[in-house]
């Protein structure tokens, strides 16, 4: 609270008013909207079946060891983001668009796994993957319930099949917030295959990204500093199995992470 507090005084004393009244905002609109999930989600989870069986992880390579992140460690080490509005939403939207079944999400680059139990408590089937194993040796957040039954350690850039019942399974719903950045530009190809193979026909790929650097202990932890349309350009040459989409009804300050100063989506939807 008190290095929030420092930081707006800093912003504000260069003037930079704006960025202090988003951050402001978005703090009180994310509070708001953590009491109302409280109302909300009873009744949708209603009458919804208790989803059943068990995920499993295969991979060759269960820790990013040679990423900056698992290096050196810092989003992965404090971060346990979510956003009500966000899971409320796409609960509504996929529902209605995909039917009434269970229905599976999937977060890339996880952290404490938050966003993975709130769509978990309105009964989707849920799984996160963390390259760095720092959560899971300290046990933090959600790792200590859940790890190696919801939440597993694995490198993204390397092939893997995440399985349910010993059988290979697909999502309805992958997320990767401020996770792109952080790959090698040559991995990426990898991490999209992986996406792609794991993505149920007209099921989304919803991903926030950021072209800033971003330094930690020496390290540059952003190793892909793309624009928005270079992102989009690279999907599209690619895997035109993902199918661009411009919008899924939510503003800036609705989804999980996000950068105010440069904000960037990519929106997707598998083609069936």
């Amino acid at each position: 609270m008190l290095q929030n507090l420092l930081k707006a005084i800093c912003l504000l004393g260069t003037g930079q008013f704006r960025r202090v009244w988003n951050e402001v905002h978005v703090r009180l609109y994310r509070g708001a909207w953590a009491a109302l999930w409280y109302c909300i989600m009873p009744s949708r989870r209603a009458g919804r079946p208790t989803p059943s069986g068990t995920f499993t992880r295969d991979t060759d390579h269960p820790v990013a060891f040679s990423s900056p992140d698992h290096i050196a460690p810092k989003g992965t080490a404090v971060n346990n983001s979510t956003h009500k509005k966000f899971v409320l939403h796409m609960d509504e939207k996929l529902h209605r668009e995909l039917g009434p079944q269970t229905l599976r999400m999937m977060d890339l680059g996880c952290a404490g796994g938050q966003t993975i139990v709130d769509f978990m408590t309105l009964r989707w089937q849920g799984v996160g993957l963390e390259g760095s194993d720092f959560s899971l040796k300290h046990r933090r957040a959600n790792w200590a319930q859940l790890a190696n039954t919801h939440l597993f350690t694995c490198d993204i850039t390397q092939p893997y099949q995440v399985k349910l019942n010993g059988q290979p399974t697909t999502f309805h719903l992958i997320t990767a917030w401020e996770v792109l950045e952080h790959i090698a530009t040559p991995d990426l190809e990898g991490v999209f295959r992986n996406i792609s193979r794991h993505l149920a026909p007209g099921g989304y790929f919803i991903a926030s990204t950021t072209e800033t650097s971003d330094i930690h202990e020496g390290l540059e932890l952003h190793q892909t500093r793309w624009t928005n349309p270079e992102w989009r350009a690279f999907v599209t040459k690619h895997f035109p199995d993902l199918e661009f989409v411009e919008e899924v009804g939510l503003k800036i300050y609705q989804f999980v992470r996000y950068n105010f100063l440069h904000p960037s989506f990519l929106l997707y939807r598998k083609r069936s």
